[in-house]
């Protein structure tokens, strides 16, 4: 009788394609919510919170990794993997934005904090909420960063045209400002900015805004005793409008005194 011949086996060759199809998925995953958070797909929290939770997952924060388990180089520029975890002499940049629900949250209330306190210091109880009044609402004003906020003063009213100097009498507002930003204990940075138009007098538009921020950075730190460490200046001219320059009205807008509050410390 005839040995029965064993059939040769079969090799498949296209078991690649499982890989393939895993990636596939993977991909049209991260598309997905790519075009989830788009402008018109989210809200800004929700791209915020997104952002910083990605960040989150491929960056550990150094001082978190025992050290035992720092692997790598320990000199910058070394690794193309220099912003990895455990390859890292700075701290990663997420760091730089809220990095949990926890940090966002304490921003959004110690902002609602120094809003409340501020206008109730310089407007009264009888003032507090007459928002109607002409231009009283963009005199000092609050706004929110992915970062942390700033406390924007209008440049027409805290000085004249043309002057880095701050008016003497209102002084007293200003350190209402710097009272409630001590207290915080958080470091700031103040931003001066100008509209597209060259200023009255010698000086041009990067003197003026870069004088203006350092001399509210000066009466803060001379004037109302803030930590010297905790406070820096910088002049950006007319290269950060917050409206169009078109107008006299948007003009006077750009030309502004920004305390920027950071969080990243």
């Amino acid at each position: 009788m005839a040995k029965k011949q064993k059939c040769p086996e079969f090799e498949n060759h296209e078991r690649w394609l499982v890989s393939f199809a895993d990636m596939m998925t993977l991909l049209f995953a991260v598309f997905v919510v790519l075009y989830a958070l788009k402008e018109e797909g989210a809200k800004d929290a929700k791209i915020d919170q997104a952002a910083a939770s990605i960040q989150e997952a491929f960056n550990e924060v150094m001082e978190k990794i025992p050290e035992h388990r720092r692997v790598g180089p320990t000199n910058e520029g070394y690794s193309i993997f220099e912003h990895m975890a455990g390859d890292q002499v700075r701290a990663p940049l997420s760091r730089k934005f809220p990095g949990s629900d926890e940090l966002a949250h304490m921003i959004d209330t110690e902002m609602s904090k120094i809003a409340r306190e501020l206008k109730l210091r310089l407007y009264g109880n009888k003032k507090f909420r007459e928002l109607e009044a002409s231009g009283q609402q963009r005199i000092v004003s609050i706004h929110r960063d992915i970062d942390g906020f700033r406390i924007r003063l209008m440049s027409a009213y805290f000085f004249d045209e043309g002057s880095y100097r701050i008016r003497p009498e209102l002084l007293s507002e200003l350190q209402e400002v710097a009272n409630l930003l001590k207290k915080l204990k958080r470091r700031v940075t103040v931003e001066g900015h100008t509209d597209s138009l060259p200023p009255a007098g010698p000086l041009d538009n990067w003197d003026l805004s870069s004088l203006r921020a350092t001399q509210v950075v000066k009466v803060f730190i001379e004037n109302f005793d803030f930590p010297v460490r905790m406070i820096g200046g910088v002049g950006f001219a007319d290269t950060r409008p917050v409206a169009d320059n078109a107008t006299a009205e948007s003009r006077a807008l750009n030309r502004r005194v920004e305390i920027k509050v950071h969080y990243d410390d």
